[in-house]
Protein backbone atom coordinates (compact mmCIF):
# COMPACT_ATOMS: atom_id res chain seq x y z
CA UNK A 1 0.00 0.00 0.00
CA UNK A 2 2.93 2.34 0.65
CA UNK A 3 4.06 1.93 -2.93
CA UNK A 4 0.63 2.90 -4.21
CA UNK A 5 0.56 5.97 -1.97
CA UNK A 6 4.07 6.93 -3.12
CA UNK A 7 2.95 6.54 -6.74
CA UNK A 8 -0.09 8.75 -6.05
CA UNK A 9 2.14 11.41 -4.51
CA UNK A 10 4.43 11.25 -7.56
CA UNK A 11 1.41 11.67 -9.84
CA UNK A 12 0.13 14.71 -7.91
CA UNK A 13 3.63 16.21 -7.85
CA UNK A 14 3.90 15.74 -11.64
CA UNK A 15 0.57 17.45 -12.28
CA UNK A 16 1.34 20.30 -9.91
CA UNK A 17 4.86 20.70 -11.35
CA UNK A 18 3.31 21.25 -14.80
CA UNK A 19 1.04 23.90 -13.29
CA UNK A 20 4.02 25.59 -11.67
CA UNK A 21 5.84 25.65 -15.02
CA UNK A 22 2.80 27.21 -16.65
CA UNK A 23 2.61 29.88 -13.93
CA UNK A 24 6.30 30.71 -14.27
CA UNK A 25 5.91 30.99 -18.02
CA UNK A 26 2.95 33.32 -17.49
CA UNK A 27 4.98 35.42 -15.05
CA UNK A 28 7.73 35.92 -17.60
CA UNK A 29 5.38 36.89 -20.44
CA UNK A 30 2.66 38.82 -18.62
CA UNK A 31 2.33 42.54 -18.09
CA UNK A 32 3.10 44.00 -14.65
CA UNK A 33 -0.41 43.59 -13.23
CA UNK A 34 -0.52 39.88 -14.04
CA UNK A 35 3.18 39.21 -13.50
CA UNK A 36 2.83 39.47 -9.73
CA UNK A 37 -0.30 37.29 -9.88
CA UNK A 38 1.53 34.52 -11.75
CA UNK A 39 4.62 34.83 -9.55
CA UNK A 40 2.48 34.47 -6.42
CA UNK A 41 0.75 31.40 -7.89
CA UNK A 42 4.11 29.85 -8.82
CA UNK A 43 5.52 30.42 -5.33
CA UNK A 44 2.45 28.91 -3.67
CA UNK A 45 2.63 25.97 -6.05
CA UNK A 46 6.30 25.48 -5.26
CA UNK A 47 5.57 25.40 -1.51
CA UNK A 48 2.83 22.81 -2.02
CA UNK A 49 5.12 20.65 -4.14
CA UNK A 50 7.78 20.80 -1.43
CA UNK A 51 5.20 19.72 1.14
CA UNK A 52 4.16 16.81 -1.08
CA UNK A 53 7.76 15.75 -1.67
CA UNK A 54 8.36 15.58 2.09
CA UNK A 55 5.94 12.65 2.13
CA UNK A 56 8.20 10.63 -0.18
CA UNK A 57 11.32 8.75 0.95
CA UNK A 58 14.65 10.57 0.40
CA UNK A 59 15.70 8.39 -2.55
CA UNK A 60 12.56 9.23 -4.52
CA UNK A 61 12.62 12.94 -3.68
CA UNK A 62 15.81 13.57 -5.64
CA UNK A 63 14.16 12.21 -8.80
CA UNK A 64 11.53 14.97 -8.66
CA UNK A 65 13.76 18.04 -8.63
CA UNK A 66 12.65 20.79 -11.04
CA UNK A 67 13.87 20.02 -14.52
CA UNK A 68 12.81 23.17 -16.41
CA UNK A 69 15.39 25.90 -16.77
CA UNK A 70 14.46 29.57 -16.74
CA UNK A 71 16.11 30.15 -20.14
CA UNK A 72 13.83 27.50 -21.64
CA UNK A 73 10.83 29.21 -20.05
CA UNK A 74 11.90 32.60 -21.39
CA UNK A 75 12.14 31.26 -24.93
CA UNK A 76 8.70 29.70 -24.75
CA UNK A 77 7.03 32.57 -22.89
CA UNK A 78 7.54 35.20 -25.60
CA UNK A 79 4.52 33.92 -27.49
CA UNK A 80 0.94 34.64 -26.44
CA UNK A 81 -0.89 37.23 -24.40
CA UNK A 82 -1.84 37.45 -20.77
CA UNK A 83 -5.36 36.31 -21.58
CA UNK A 84 -3.96 33.18 -23.16
CA UNK A 85 -1.87 32.44 -20.07
CA UNK A 86 -4.85 32.96 -17.78
CA UNK A 87 -6.99 30.82 -20.04
CA UNK A 88 -4.34 28.09 -20.14
CA UNK A 89 -4.03 28.23 -16.35
CA UNK A 90 -7.82 27.83 -16.05
CA UNK A 91 -7.82 24.86 -18.42
CA UNK A 92 -4.91 23.30 -16.56
CA UNK A 93 -6.67 23.64 -13.19
CA UNK A 94 -9.92 22.31 -14.69
CA UNK A 95 -8.00 19.24 -15.85
CA UNK A 96 -6.48 18.84 -12.38
CA UNK A 97 -9.90 19.11 -10.73
CA UNK A 98 -11.36 16.47 -13.04
CA UNK A 99 -8.40 14.15 -12.52
CA UNK A 100 -8.41 14.44 -8.72
CA UNK A 101 -12.20 14.06 -8.54
CA UNK A 102 -11.98 10.91 -10.64
CA UNK A 103 -9.30 9.46 -8.38
CA UNK A 104 -11.34 10.38 -5.28
CA UNK A 105 -14.28 8.41 -6.68
CA UNK A 106 -12.17 5.44 -7.80
CA UNK A 107 -10.04 4.71 -4.76
CA UNK A 108 -11.41 3.56 -1.41
CA UNK A 109 -8.13 3.50 0.51
CA UNK A 110 -8.34 6.27 3.15
CA UNK A 111 -4.76 7.47 2.63
CA UNK A 112 -5.20 7.82 -1.12
CA UNK A 113 -8.59 9.46 -0.72
CA UNK A 114 -7.16 11.97 1.74
CA UNK A 115 -4.30 12.83 -0.62
CA UNK A 116 -6.55 13.29 -3.65
CA UNK A 117 -9.23 15.16 -1.68
CA UNK A 118 -6.61 17.59 -0.38
CA UNK A 119 -5.25 18.09 -3.88
CA UNK A 120 -8.83 18.56 -5.14
CA UNK A 121 -9.62 21.24 -2.56
CA UNK A 122 -6.42 23.12 -3.40
CA UNK A 123 -7.06 22.85 -7.16
CA UNK A 124 -10.61 24.17 -6.73
CA UNK A 125 -9.35 27.11 -4.67
CA UNK A 126 -6.73 27.94 -7.30
CA UNK A 127 -9.33 27.61 -10.06
CA UNK A 128 -11.55 30.17 -8.30
CA UNK A 129 -8.62 32.59 -7.95
CA UNK A 130 -7.57 32.22 -11.59
CA UNK A 131 -11.16 32.55 -12.80
CA UNK A 132 -11.64 35.73 -10.78
CA UNK A 133 -8.48 37.20 -12.31
CA UNK A 134 -9.60 36.09 -15.78
CA UNK A 135 -12.99 37.75 -15.35
CA UNK A 136 -11.45 40.98 -14.04
CA UNK A 137 -10.32 41.80 -17.53
CA UNK A 138 -7.29 39.73 -18.29
CA UNK A 139 -9.26 37.44 -20.54
CA UNK A 140 -8.86 39.20 -23.89
CA UNK A 141 -8.07 42.49 -25.48
CA UNK A 142 -10.68 44.79 -27.03
CA UNK A 143 -9.19 44.35 -30.49
CA UNK A 144 -9.77 40.59 -30.35
CA UNK A 145 -13.34 41.11 -29.20
CA UNK A 146 -14.23 43.45 -32.09
CA UNK A 147 -12.64 41.32 -34.81
CA UNK A 148 -15.13 38.50 -34.36
CA UNK A 149 -18.18 38.26 -36.59
CA UNK A 150 -21.55 38.86 -34.99
CA UNK A 151 -23.29 35.78 -33.59
CA UNK A 152 -26.27 34.37 -35.39
CA UNK A 153 -29.56 34.32 -33.58
CA UNK A 154 -30.69 31.02 -35.11
CA UNK A 155 -34.26 32.22 -35.62
CA UNK A 156 -35.45 31.35 -39.07
CA UNK A 157 -38.93 32.80 -39.13
CA UNK A 158 -42.05 30.78 -39.92
CA UNK A 159 -41.91 27.08 -40.61
CA UNK A 160 -42.79 26.04 -44.15
CA UNK A 161 -46.42 25.18 -44.63
CA UNK A 162 -45.79 21.64 -45.88
CA UNK A 163 -47.52 18.56 -44.63
CA UNK A 164 -45.24 15.63 -43.84
CA UNK A 165 -45.27 12.56 -46.02
CA UNK A 166 -48.52 10.70 -45.30
CA UNK A 167 -46.62 7.40 -45.13
CA UNK A 168 -44.00 8.53 -42.61
CA UNK A 169 -43.89 7.70 -38.89
CA UNK A 170 -44.10 11.44 -38.16
CA UNK A 171 -47.48 11.71 -39.91
CA UNK A 172 -48.87 8.72 -37.99
CA UNK A 173 -47.53 10.11 -34.70
CA UNK A 174 -49.25 13.44 -35.36
CA UNK A 175 -52.50 11.67 -36.14
CA UNK A 176 -52.23 9.54 -32.99
CA UNK A 177 -51.51 12.47 -30.71
CA UNK A 178 -54.89 14.06 -31.39
CA UNK A 179 -53.63 17.63 -31.56
CA UNK A 180 -53.05 19.70 -34.65
CA UNK A 181 -49.48 20.17 -35.69
CA UNK A 182 -47.78 23.40 -36.73
CA UNK A 183 -46.35 21.56 -39.71
CA UNK A 184 -49.47 20.27 -41.34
Amino acid sequence: MRELLAEAVRLVVGVERKSETLYRRGAMAAEDRHRSFFQRLAEEQSRRIEALLRQLPEAETTAHEPGVSLSCLAAVSDRGTTGNHLHQAMLDKRFSIDLYATFCRCFKEPGLCRLFETALVVARREFRVITAEYLKGGSRSDAAATSRPQRRSHQRGELPNRAPNRHSPLFFAMQDSGRPSRIG
